[in-house]
C-alpha cells in the first residue's frame, strides 16, 4: 500500500513538469509574435535628429540629403550663425515651432515636416538654452548650445559654411551621438 501514493506522486510530478514546459513554450511564443510584430524602431540618427523623436532624440529617420548650397538654409542677411542658433532655440522656447522649422538645415526639414516637428518638440518641452561655444576655422563657423528641458539636456552642434557673403547652415548634428 505504501507503494501506491508513490506511484500517484511520481505522476503528479510528471503532470507538473509537463504543464510547466508547456506554460514555458507558451510564454516563448508570446514573446516571440510580440517582438516580431513590433515595429522597428529607428536607429538613433547621426545627423541629429531626433528619433523618435524623442529621439532622446529624435523622431523618423534622417533623410539622406547631402549638403547642397543652392538648398540650404541661409543665414538671414547682416546676422552671424550664432544669431542665426539663437533665433532658432528663441522660437523653440517660445512655442513658435513654425518659424524654427525655418532655421533648420535642409536634411532635417526632409527627414520631416513641420507638423512633425511640432509634436517632437512639444514633447521635449524646451526650456532654455546656452551658447556654449563658437568657432570659427577657414571658412566653417561651429556653434555648439545646449537645449534644456524637464528631462534633462541636450548639446546641439550647428556648423555654418561661408558662400561668397552668405552663411548656409551645412549641418545641426548632437555629439555624441554620431
Amino acid at each position: 500500500m505504501s507503494e501506491a501514493p508513490q506511484a500517484a506522486s511520481g505522476g503528479q510530478s510528471k503532470v507538473v513538469i509537463a504543464l510547466a514546459a508547456v506554460v514555458v513554450v507558451l510564454v516563448g511564443v508570446i514573446v516571440g509574435l510580440v517582438v516580431l510584430n513590433k515595429p522597428a524602431a529607428p536607429a538613433a540618427p547621426a545627423n541629429g535628429t531626433a528619433a523618435n523623436g524623442t529621439s532622446g532624440m529624435p523622431a523618423g529617420m534622417p533623410a539622406d540629403v547631402p549638403f547642397d548650397p543652392k538648398t540650404a538654409t541661409k543665414v538671414v542677411a547682416g546676422k552671424t550663425p550664432e544669431d542665426h542658433v539663437k533665433a532658432y532655440f528663441d522660437a523653440v522656447v517660445k512655442g513658435d515651432f513654425a518659424t524654427a522649422y525655418e532655421l533648420l538645415p535642409a536634411d532635417k526639414k526632409a527627414a520631416q515636416d513641420e507638423a512633425a516637428f511640432a509634436e517632437q518638440l512639444k514633447g521635449y518641452g524646451i526650456s532654455s538654452y546656452t551658447i556654449d561655444n563658437v568657432t570659427e576655422k577657414d571658412g566653417e563657423t561651429q556653434v555648439l548650445a545646449t537645449a534644456s528641458m524637464a528631462g534633462g539636456s541636450f548639446q546641439y552642434l550647428w556648423t555654418f559654411v561661408k558662400d561668397g557673403n552668405d552663411w548656409l547652415l551645412k549641418s545641426r548634428t548632437l555629439p555624441g551621438m554620431n
